[in-house]
């Protein structure tokens, strides 16, 4: 029981620290790191637990409890925790701890000091959760939080018209990309009867001849794989958070936030949560072979193109943005081609 606690505090820690600097923003003021730096770290070590206890005694499993029950549609609230979550867990904690501690002297004297340091923890909560998450809904989420976050925090300078632009556009296109996702979660539901990733994952292959018309509206016939359909839709995501093309556009734009966000959120770890998702949800995908040359074709183009779009580039922030495009391509490349463990070295 005291084990499953600590797993359930990596999340709560820093949504407590944004809980109470948002609801006490006017008392911490620029004493607001003193309240989410210590809370981020604490995840950090408990990361770091969270996976030793992982490697010895294998993936875990916690129940919270019932989030929807409705006719047919059961949901419960739980977390699920294996090698590849602990990996995550590391590398989102890890990399928010520094960028917290960075951004306590970066953003020194900034009138919304307060204000970014609440946003960012929740964007670390979020996060977590959505690698801890044990079934679609909860991943999207927390999904959807960390697009609200990327949206506050690009447009942390809001007096710069530019960012606010930047903001708009980050939000519009994931929100575009996200549709396909909530479609996608949708089918799942209808063809598995339940959101439970491990319990769609071992059960996809007794439906591999399952087929759909897609075009039955029109009173036609066009068969097609429901996996194909599944991964295809929910493939979406990935392309808006992971700016894939033809969505990759908002990322360079997102530079427009401060240095810290870039390093957080454009470069570390939102973006990688497109990845996530296909490294997650891989069983699926090998069941859907042309999905996965699919993701192959758009991760290789992705990783080209951005590539030679950032040698023409002469600002830093947007090299290093086209750098991360065209490594983000690499990671969806691997997953395609089915090199999951490529993908997560890469990652």
């Amino acid at each position: 029981m005291m084990i499953d606690t600590a797993y359930i505090l990596i999340p709560a820690l820093p949504f407590a620290a944004f809980l109470i600097i948002a609801l006490g923003s006017r008392l911490f003021g620029e004493s607001s790191h003193r309240l989410a730096i210590p809370a981020v770290w604490a995840s950090f070590i408990l990361s770091v637990f969270a996976c030793i206890d992982v490697y010895r005694n294998g993936a875990r499993s916690i129940p919270l409890y019932t989030l929807i029950e409705s006719g047919s549609l059961t949901v419960e609230a739980s977390l699920y925790v294996d090698a590849i979550t602990v990996m995550l867990l590391l590398l989102v904690t890890g990399v928010s701890s520094l960028v917290h501690v960075f951004s306590s002297r970066y953003m020194q004297a900034d009138p919304r000091y307060a204000r970014f340091f609440a946003v960012i923890a929740l964007f670390t909560s979020a996060m977590v959760m959505l690698v801890m998450s044990a079934n679609l809904l909860m991943l999207f989420m927390f999904w959807e939080i960390m697009g609200l976050c990327s949206y506050l925090l690009i447009s942390h300078w809001s007096r710069l018209r530019s960012a606010c632009d930047a903001a708009t556009k980050a939000y519009l296109v994931n929100a575009v990309a996200d549709i396909g996702l909530a479609f996608g979660i949708y089918l799942t539901w209808a063809t598995f009867g339940t959101l439970d990733i491990q319990t769609i994952l071992s059960a996809a292959p007794s439906f591999a001849d399952q087929t759909v018309n897609l075009l039955g509206f029109l009173g036609l016939d066009w068969q097609v794989p429901i996996l194909s359909v599944i991964a295809l839709l929910l493939f979406m995501g990935p392309i808006g958070k992971s700016a894939q093309i033809p969505l990759h556009v908002w990322l360079p734009f997102a530079m427009e936030a401060p240095t810290p966000v870039s390093a957080l959120i454009h470069a570390a770890t939102m973006v990688k949560a497109g990845v996530y998702l296909l490294i997650r949800m891989g069983p699926l995908y090998l069941l859907a072979p042309e999905i996965m040359t699919v993701v192959a074709i758009i991760g290789g183009l992705t990783a080209l193109f951005a590539a030679v779009v950032a040698l023409t580039q002469f600002d830093a922030k947007r090299i290093l943005a086209y750098s991360t495009i065209s490594q983000l391509g690499f990671m969806v490349l691997a997953c395609g081609v089915g090199a999951y463990g490529a993908a997560i070295f890469h990652l």
